[in-house]
């Protein structure tokens, strides 16, 4: 018989316990008055949630530990002592750092994606076309809270805007954007349940069509098919955040 990995179970019951607190809760919105009996069920469950949420945290950091032990992938990191994202190395000796950065120079590389181009304030960004989908795919295992932000995001429409869909690991996520000077900064978590952990982390980024630009401006010499433009993507451990929220 299968059993449910250690993971899972507790995720399970953090959800669980979720929706019995919004259940108490629609309870009692309903009642003129919250009874104390109802008042001190919804704070155990407040407390219970914080526990579970503390063991999720430390399961995933454990397991992170182990399964990354022995294993390296050098990666762009935050500090600039680490060389750019080369997963042909075949060095085994640095360490998987956070928050990775993935920029223009590294997107290059990956179908669907331009090249880099240098914006009027001197910083890099990115074109992804020509088609409507692209698939960044690093080989690690990630086994813990992870925070996605894509940074000075630009749509060549308002519907691609909002026909955007991102998905890590084959799950879609709840995005969350907001506008920061001619652009948007683009946020979302992923908590990594058991079915969805792989020897391989992958994010695919869909939208509903890629627009050639002479169509939007037939006086443009430009003739690529372009959807949206990015300065940087970064995947960040949100461990920490995550217990805490």
């Amino acid at each position: 018989m299968n059993f449910l990995p250690d993971s899972e179970i507790i995720n399970l019951k953090y959800q669980l316990a979720q929706q019995i607190k919004a259940s108490i809760n629609r309870a009692a919105s309903n009642k003129n008055s919250n009874t104390p009996f109802l008042e001190s069920c919804v704070d155990t469950l407040v407390d219970e949630i914080a526990e579970l949420k503390i063991e999720i945290s430390k399961l995933s950091l454990t397991l992170s530990s182990f399964q990354n032990k022995g294993k390296s992938y050098p990666v762009s990191s935050s500090n600039g002592h680490n060389p750019p994202l080369d997963y042909s190395t075949k060095s085994d000796n640095s360490l998987l750092t956070f928050p990775i950065q993935l920029s223009p120079e590294y997107l290059q590389d990956i179908d669907n994606f331009y090249y880099p181009e240098t914006a009027e304030s001197d910083s890099s960004f990115i074109w992804m076309g020509p088609e409507n989908k692209t698939s960044i795919e690093l080989p690690v295992n990630i086994t813990f809270p992870i925070k996605l932000i894509i940074k000075d995001v630009r749509f060549i429409t308002d519907a691609t805007k909002e026909s955007l869909k991102i998905f890590i690991n084959e799950n879609q996520l709840e995005l969350e954007l907001f506008k920061q000077n001619e652009g948007y900064t683009i946020t979302s978590v992923w908590l990594p349940l058991h079915s969805s952990t792989q020897d391989k982390f992958t994010i695919d980024i869909y939208v509903d069509e890629s627009i050639r630009v002479r169509d939007m401006y037939p006086e443009a010499n430009d003739t690529r098919k372009l959807c949206m433009a990015l300065k940087e993507i970064e995947i960040h451990n949100n461990s920490l955040e995550y217990v805490n929220t």
